[in-house]
């Protein structure tokens, strides 16, 4: 989707911040913004804050910032357009814009499978609280499902007898093709239409953003032994199984305040520790676990908790996980549940404690496919054995950070009382043909920072304090700022690192132009440009917007003109001082005497000591 810078705006006035951030974090007010605590990591002390008047929202923990429309991008995982479409709806504002017919076509196709499989659902959540689902409703209670997880998943009942879905949904206004095309019929070889979902407990299955996307159905008890356990929706327009992470639309928020995934087999066992407190909990959805899945899951955390059963099947799923998991990034844990037990059966049976206490043991790869090889007999003869722990440093080979994978060498070698020396002999095979993939991280400073030579590394770049300090101005009050860097006759070329250069020099463009603008115009022109992002949410939350004593907005100027000053008059000395640097070396190196280097010195700074003096007499005399 693509919308108008006006659009954007009017999207964005309609748009609260704090009030958005408000239905995801509990925000104080504090001066003359509101901060909480993030949730984006876990945090004890509240470094997240929210500029109200700017629009603008800023962790000083992790460093995560932006605008509404970023907010919802980051919490819940959406695309650019996918915001402003949220938004937009949010605020009741349609979006106008030129699409092509076949978009519209395809969005209106889209959209009406949406309608079908959303009307499906509430139909199955009715049925299973009539009469018909008495049945159905007694079971889920007895495994013990409240009302509440019930609500939440939105689960629902298929009746047995034909018919009864499809006649309600066509007076609905819905046909039967767009059934079909929405997984709620199939079609019989004598082209007879029939309703895929019988007699079944129903569990709706949301995309990320909570849309209805499609369903699993489970059996009843006594229903005939030749049905299957579970059927799914077949792949549509709309569903892609291996696209989609059950639970992950009820879950995300708990996904990153907790740090990590917790990822199980199934839809039972999902409800099961999510109804038990713990909600960081997704599982595949009707298939195995996908490369899809996990860049999915990487919106939220790069930290994965595999909990499958403890069968062949479920060990075979963890061994192919913790491939797929690694080399999507993911740092990863197991836990190995007792034999015959899975997740639902295993908190029914010993409660939230006991599953708590075995997430809280959980075990690295290593010794998980330790383990594994062992109840192969792998470590019955050295052969066999050396594939095994050759295999463990294949995976390890596969890990992104070098440290890591240090770290990793030297744990296995304690395992199998092997030397490092021998294992990264043996880890140099596999990884020579890899590179590192470690990711930057931005070094942020507190909001409350009152050190003058703070400094915000980003790339190879340094941003001093005084740099900092002039572009903090800059944005408060850039029509001030500019007239003062006119009447200092300051130089960007005083500016050393280059991002803070370009976003001076634009905006005295842009004043030039008599079109100042607001820092939510500058990060939709930034958008995407995320060293960009990181400067204008750091900087744009100013230092002074944290003090309740500025809550007039014409000292809050003042302030910002100030701190221009002190920055300028910081940047001048210091190239003051590189260039007495280079002189006094220069004469030394041509054998001036003391009293004449003192002179050449002088004669430097006398002509900026000078202007600074006639300022001083000016603003006196005025």
């Amino acid at each position: 989707m693509k919308a108008s810078a006006d659009q954007l705006d009017r999207i964005r006035e309609a748009t609260n911040i704090v009030d958005l951030v408000s239905e995801h974090v509990r925000l104080k007010k504090r001066g003359r913004n509101f901060i909480g605590l993030c949730p984006f990591h876990n945090e004890k002390t509240p470094s997240f804050n929210v500029l109200e008047d700017r629009g603008i929202f800023k962790c000083f923990g992790c460093g995560k910032g932006g605008d509404v429309f970023s907010f919802v991008m980051q919490i819940e995982g959406l695309t650019f357009p996918e915001a402003i479409q949220k938004l937009a709806k949010r605020a009741n504002i349609e979006i106008e814009g030129e699409r092509p017919e076949a978009e519209d076509a395809a969005r209106s196709e889209r959209e009406s499978l949406y309608y079908a499989l959303r009307e499906a659902a509430a139909y199955y959540y009715r049925v299973l609280r009539s009469p018909d689902g008495a049945a159905a409703l007694t079971y889920a209670r007895g495994r013990g499902y409240d009302d509440e997880i019930m609500r939440k998943f939105g689960l629902g009942y298929a009746p047995e007898r034909a018919g009864l879905l499809m006649d309600h949904l066509v007076n609905k206004g819905i046909d039967s093709d767009k059934l079909e095309h929405a997984g709620l019929t199939g079609r019989r070889d004598s082209g007879e239409s029939y309703e895929r979902f019988r007699g079944r407990l129903m569990f709706p299955v949301f995309n990320a953003t909570g849309r209805i996307v499609g369903f699993g159905g489970r059996i009843m008890p006594g229903a005939p032994k030749e049905l299957a356990k579970y059927i799914n929706s077949p792949d549509t327009q709309i569903y892609h199984k291996s696209q989609i992470l059950y639970g992950l639309f009820q879950g995300k928020d708990a996904i990153r305040r907790a740090g990590f995934a917790i990822l199980v087999e199934g839809y039972a066992d999902v409800l099961a520790v999510f109804q038990s407190g713990i909600e960081n909990v997704v599982a595949a959805s009707g298939t195995s676990l996908t490369v899809e899945q996990l860049q999915l899951l990487r919106r939220y955390t790069t930290s994965i908790v595999l909990l499958f059963d403890a069968d062949t099947a479920g060990k075979n799923a963890t061994m192919r996980g913790i491939e797929l998991a690694i080399e999507a990034g993911f740092d990863v844990n197991t836990v190995i549940l007792p034999s015959g037990e899975d997740p639902d059966s295993f908190i029914r049976l010993n409660g939230r404690e006991a599953f708590e206490s075995a997430l809280e043991h959980r075990q690295s790869f290593i010794e998980t496919k330790a383990q594994w090889f062992e109840e192969q007999g792998a470590f019955r003869d050295p052969g066999r054995m050396a594939q095994a722990v050759r295999s463990i440093v294949e995976t390890i080979a596969k890990v992104p950070d070098s440290i890591k994978r240090a770290l990793f060498i030297q744990k296995l070698g304690e395992r199998f009382h092997l030397s490092e020396q021998l294992l990264s002999t043996e880890l140099a095979k596999f990884s020579s043909n890899t590179r590192d993939q470690e990711e930057r991280r931005y070094y942020v400073p507190e909001p409350d920072v009152e050190e003058e030579h703070s400094e915000v590394m980003e790339h190879d770049f340094v941003v001093s304090g005084s740099e900092g300090a002039l572009l903090e101005a800059m944005l408060t009050d850039p029509v001030a700022v500019d007239a003062l860097i006119e009447s200092e006759e300051f130089q960007l070329e005083l500016i050393s690192h280059p991002n803070v250069r370009e976003l001076l020099g634009y905006l005295l463009q842009r004043v030039e132009e008599d079109d100042p603008p607001q820092i939510s115009q500058l990060l939709d022109e930034y958008r995407g440009r995320p060293e960009f992002e990181f400067l204008l949410t750091t900087y744009g939350m100013a230092r002074a917007s944290f003090s309740s004593n500025w809550d007039d907005h014409s000292e809050q100027e003042g302030v910002a003109v100030s701190l221009a000053r002190q920055a300028i008059d910081e940047l001048q000395r210091g190239k003051i001082v590189r260039r007495q640097r280079e002189l006094s070396s220069n004469a030394f190196n041509e054998g001036f005497s003391d009293d004449a280097l003192r002179e050449i010195l002088a004669s430097y700074e006398r002509p900026v000591m000078q202007k600074k003096h006639d300022q001083q007499i000016g603003g006196e005399s005025a």
